[in-house]
């Protein structure tokens, strides 16, 4: 921890605040006995209809794998933004807020030591998932492929929600302000992505033929891209992809549809024009980058309280 200390000496002081009190613990063990007992009900009612069906230790294991996988992101989407949220806005409420920023430590590393010390204890919570997810070796139809990207996509979702979750600290006083921004915020992240995309099918892939620019590759990469932000539909279309063998990080696509995630280029005529990344790296590439943007922000808005800009407006025309 000497050597911790000596790099970053928020983290510590983060790391010992969380984990001194019984707040994470209670956190990790609703957080364990929530996805215990609904695993425990998933499977029940799913064992006694797959038990007619062929393969069905199979269909068991996967079902059990997403719905966990699912359970999880939830959860996480929950937890970690509040956790973050809360991070600068906790030390304005205490007073402290001006002291932290005025030692010699540079921007960068509180900001980094506050999203760390969050994203450790996200990192806990993940941890805490593999065992449920190993369940599903048991009964087969998971590969190790699928449960290593599945904990990436967790661990890419953490980054993403505590990178939101601390930019609104750092503009924010007040943590319950700030936390309810965060989770509207990611609200509108889950819910507008889906809506606005059946907005834009409803207006133009209805019709048919469909307008040729809606087919173009720029209109293919952009819709992709969209879609791909959203933590659910990336991890969801490229376990589709996982569990029909489709391993490769681009795949072809062609121009004759508005539907990028089906693998057009082998089951149409029409030759490939063009290539797509996988949804799952496409999802981690967009989250790190927004993250790193957000990141960038929060550290930008690292300043006293009374340099704030409308704080200097509002005392020039007092």
């Amino acid at each position: 921890m000497t050597w911790l200390m000596s790099i970053n000496p928020v983290l510590v002081k983060e790391l010992r605040g969380r984990m001194r009190g019984a707040r994470a613990f209670v956190i990790l063990t609703v957080y364990l006995l929530v996805l215990a007992i609904t695993m425990t009900l998933f499977y029940l009612a799913i064992a006694d209809v797959a038990r007619f069906t062929l393969d069905a230790n199979q269909g068991i294991g996967r079902a059990l794998f997403l719905f966990v996988t699912v359970i999880a992101l939830i959860q996480i989407g929950i937890v970690v933004p509040s956790q973050a949220a809360s991070a600068l806005t906790s030390e304005k409420e205490s007073e402290t807020y001006d002291l932290l920023i005025s030692t010699l430590l540079p921007p960068w590393k509180i900001v980094l030591g506050k999203l760390l010390a969050a994203l450790a204890y996200a990192l806990l919570l993940i941890i805490a998932v593999v065992p449920f997810m190993a369940l599903s070796f048991f009964f087969g139809g998971v590969t190790v492929m699928e449960v290593l990207l599945a904990l990436l996509g967790l661990l890419v979702t953490c980054i993403l929600f505590g990178s939101i979750g601390l930019a609104w600290s750092a503009l924010m006083r007040r943590s319950l302000v700030s936390t309810t921004l965060t989770q509207a915020t990611n609200a509108a992240l889950l819910l507008g992505i889906p809506f606005l995309a059946v907005i834009f099918l409803s207006l133009f892939a209805d019709r048919w033929p469909p307008p040729a620019w809606t087919t173009s590759a720029p209109v293919n990469y952009l819709w992709m891209a969209w879609l791909c932000l959203h933590p659910f539909i990336a991890l969801g279309v490229s376990e589709v992809y996982l569990s029909q063998g489709e391993t490769r990080l681009f795949f072809p696509v062609n121009e004759a549809t508005m539907e990028p995630f089906a693998p057009i280029a082998e089951v149409s005529d029409r030759p490939a024009t063009f290539l797509m990344l996988h949804p799952w790296l496409l999802f981690t590439i967009e989250a790190l980058l927004l993250s790193l943007v957000l990141i960038a922000l929060s550290i930008r808005w690292l300043r006293p309280l009374d340099e704030r800009p409308g704080r200097r407006r509002r005392a020039r025309q007092a």
